[in-house]
């Protein structure tokens, strides 16, 4: 059975109506070979003239001190703020010159997930995964979809639980499975694993990094973890704004056995 408030929020949805991809013409997606998000000689303070890309399916962590520039980069990932010189391009579409409803649609395409991120604690798991596409179109049931997740990041036996009674660990699932819940081209993170112990943190990092490449989603975390740094195939180190090293996980037997952590078990379908 349905829990009541998602009933109501499925029907509202399947009014909306059923649009494919790229409904709007101005934020259609890039094709899968070209990169997800481009920073072309960005600057916006503290950084200075960043140039990298994502690909789908590729995950990178960003690290470096406190004020190195992470937090900046990712606001600019997630189209909350814009470039003060240089281009970001986000799945095809520059950031800078997007009108605001405009980038208020490309966020829906964006996912993002953080220490931080609040549940809806008067709500149950499922509703708070359905709640982000009361105000979209979608082309899949969200209520299926929302239970497809919540089966993958291992909460399936507790979808009628409401948010208020998790623990740490199982919020930052819901959170996770909520951020892919529209499909996104594009999932930025936070920092996700503050605060959890190393078990759980190492949970939740295997859970973002299996499901977003195997879903061919580009993923961006900063963390000034460097362990949590170190199992992502990637690593971009920022100091004082500026990107002082690019280091994929095929440099030296250390970094691939790093990357070994994220791909032990196949990730699941959704």
């Amino acid at each position: 059975m349905v829990p009541p408030v998602c009933g109501i929020m499925v029907g509202m949805l399947r009014l909306r109506g059923k649009p494919g991809p790229g409904d709007d013409g101005s934020l259609s997606p890039a094709s899968g070979s070209e990169a997800v998000i481009r920073f072309v000689h960005v600057s916006h303070r503290p950084l200075h003239d960043i140039t990298l890309a994502v690909h789908p399916g590729e995950a990178v962590a960003i690290t470096g001190p406190a004020d190195s520039g992470k937090t900046a980069l990712l606001r600019l990932a997630s189209a909350q703020d814009r470039p003060d010189a240089g281009s970001v391009v986000i799945d095809g579409v520059r950031t800078e010159s997007v009108p605001g409803h405009r980038a208020t649609r490309l966020r829906r395409r964006i996912g993002v997930v953080s220490a931080g991120s609040v549940l809806m604690s008067a709500l149950t798991v499922v509703d708070n995964v359905v709640f982000p596409l009361l105000h979209q179109r979608v082309s899949f049931d969200p209520y299926e979809r929302a239970l497809r997740l919540l089966d993958a990041v291992g909460m399936a036996d507790a979808v009628r639980v409401r948010a208020s009674r998790l623990s740490g660990s199982q919020r930052m699932r819901v959170v996770l499975a909520r951020a892919l819940a529209n499909q996104p081209r594009l999932v930025v993170a936070d920092e996700p694993v503050a605060g959890l112990d190393r078990r759980a943190a190492t949970e939740i990092l295997d859970l973002l990094k299996r499901l977003t490449t195997a879903n061919g989603t580009a993923l961006l975390l900063a963390t000034a973890d460097e362990a949590t740094a170190a199992r992502a195939p990637r690593v971009v180190r920022l100091r004082a704004g500026v990107v002082v090293a690019d280091v994929r996980a095929d440099v030296g037997p250390a970094a691939r056995a790093a990357a070994r952590q994220w791909i032990e078990r196949p990730a699941p379908v959704i």
